[in-house]
Parts: structure tokens; sequence; C-alpha cells
């Protein structure tokens, strides 16, 4: 307990903080929100393509043969 509160009385110490690490800093919280985003965002479903035609993409399924007659 002790060395936990003379940390919490050297965080009110003035220091020069570099802006490379700064920038580092924000790049890393701006990525981890990111990445908590992805995680957390429910996902209903997800269409990878449009299936407009309803036809099958396998082939042999009869679709060309419709497209020539």
């Amino acid at each position: 307990m002790n060395k936990l509160t003379e940390f919490w009385e050297s965080l009110e110490e003035d220091t020069v903080v570099n802006r490379k690490l700064l920038l580092f800093e924000f790049l890393t919280a701006i990525f981890a929100g990111v990445l908590l985003g992805i995680l957390i965002t429910p996902f209903r479903s997800i269409t990878i393509a449009s299936n407009n035609d309803g036809c099958c993409a396998s082939a042999g399924c009869g679709c060309d043969d419709e497209d020539e007659d």
C-alpha cells in the first residue's frame, strides 16, 4: 500500500512528453478503439455477393443453359 501511495503522489510532478511518444499514444488509443469496436459490434448478417439472379454459383446448376436458349 505504501508503494501505491508513493506512485499516486509522483503523478503530480511536472513531466515533459516527447512528441513522438505522444503521437504513438494517440495512435495506440485509436487502433485500440477500432479493434474494440470491431469485437463488440453485433453482426446480424454478412452478404458477400449480391445474389440478384437467384442462380447458384457452382458449375452445373443449369443457369448457363437457360441463358443460351
